[in-house]
């Protein structure tokens, strides 16, 4: 009987780990998945910053909190920076993509549509 209880023992602990395993595969592969789908994710890319920062460095809770200001500050300013820059940078992918039309061959031109469409809807989706 204890030889039974030991084996037991065994296979629940090799199934819980299996099953532990896979958990956190699951939930990896779907913050991974999030991160190329565009999805944004529960915590702001700024905070993750911040986490990393004290992870590293040990900051203190006020320290802590003056970081999470700053960079929230400066998350900001890179959202006015990028409002006001967008309609260059539209432009100057537009004439991109037109060149590269300029030298495709029909098949591949349907293909090339279809990665910019896939494009746009991705960067709709990330916008606010």
């Amino acid at each position: 009987m204890t030889k039974f209880k030991t084996i037991l023992g065994v296979v629940l602990i090799f199934i819980l780990g299996g099953i532990s395993g896979s958990l956190v595969m699951y939930l990896l592969s779907m913050t991974w998945m999030d991160s190329y789908t565009g999805r944004k994710p529960e915590v702001g890319r700024e905070e993750l910053i911040v986490q990393r920062l004290n992870r590293k460095l040990s900051l203190d809770d006020v320290q802590l909190e003056q970081v999470r200001a700053i960079m929230k500050e400066v998350h900001s300013d890179i959202k006015a920076v990028r409002k006001q820059f967008q309609p260059q940078l539209e432009s100057i992918l537009e004439r991109g993509q037109e060149k590269i039309r300029s030298v495709l061959r029909p098949d591949q031109m349907e293909k090339y549509e279809k990665i910019i469409s896939e494009r746009k809807e991705r960067r709709k989706k990330r916008e606010p």
